[in-house]
């Protein structure tokens, strides 16, 4: 018995950790847990899952930015040109920087696959690629 319970806790453990995943966004319903505003542009949507598995999502990018983020959560990011088949993760994508995206709480800061997807609006624009860690 004395072996049992340890192992039933970390099987437990275990799985309440793999249920971690995206949980689509409501647009139009869903508010943004840093702002409050109604979230509603899809490009610029994006969504935290923390160690616990809950969901805080958010209407920019910008928001999510200023949220307070715990270690182990799982961040994820819309791609902006919507050509991704699903969320990225913040940590993989490729971000640029101006004002001429508009995003809802003016971050400004769209999310691409990877730089490819980016690079004719980085040429255009005169901007540099960033990654999650180096936006302002």
């Amino acid at each position: 018995m004395k072996l049992y319970l340890p192992a039933l806790t970390l099987l437990l453990f275990l799985a309440s950790a793999c249920g971690r995943k995206y949980e689509p966004i409501a647009y139009g319903k869903d508010a943004c847990a840093h702002c409050k505003m109604t979230i509603m542009d899809k490009r610029f949507s994006a969504e935290i899952v923390n160690s616990k598995g809950r969901v805080f999502k958010f209407d920019d990018i910008a928001c999510l930015r200023g949220f307070d983020i715990e270690p182990g959560s799982l961040l994820f990011v819309n791609d902006y040109s919507g050509k991704a088949a699903g969320p990225l993760l913040a940590e993989k994508a490729v971000f640029l920087h101006h004002e001429s995206f508009k995003s809802p709480m003016a971050g400004n800061f769209p999310a691409f696959a990877d730089e490819a997807a980016a690079t004719a609006l980085k040429d255009s624009l005169g901007l540099d690629f960033l990654t999650w860690e180096k936006l302002p």
